[in-house]
């Protein structure tokens, strides 16, 4: 089961550091938390989940502009990610 609370703590540090060296490790962090759940609709409501527990975290106007920056690319992230997953099939355990 996916700690989203652990998981936004992920993102958030990632945002607070705004390395963009790290761009693919978050990418890949989203996609391991989507593919956990076996159908689209789940995969989804993952990323939706963390995004939620991320905005939790986040106050935009405490942030430089470059972490402001890391964080709308984070979001948009979890968007698009959010948009393939639910397309791809569901898996057959």
């Amino acid at each position: 089961m996916i700690d989203f609370q652990h998981e936004a703590g992920r993102l958030a540090a990632f945002i607070d550091r705004a390395d963009r060296e790290e761009m693919a490790a978050v990418q890949s962090d989203l996609l391991r938390i989507a593919l956990e759940r076996p159908d689209p609709a789940g995969r989804a409501g993952a990323l939706d989940e963390v995004q939620a527990a991320l905005s939790d975290r986040i106050r935009p106007d405490g942030m430089s502009p470059l972490q402001q920056a890391f964080y709308v690319a984070v979001l948009s992230m979890i968007e698009r990610t959010r948009e393939a997953v639910s397309k791809a099939p569901a898996r057959q355990d």
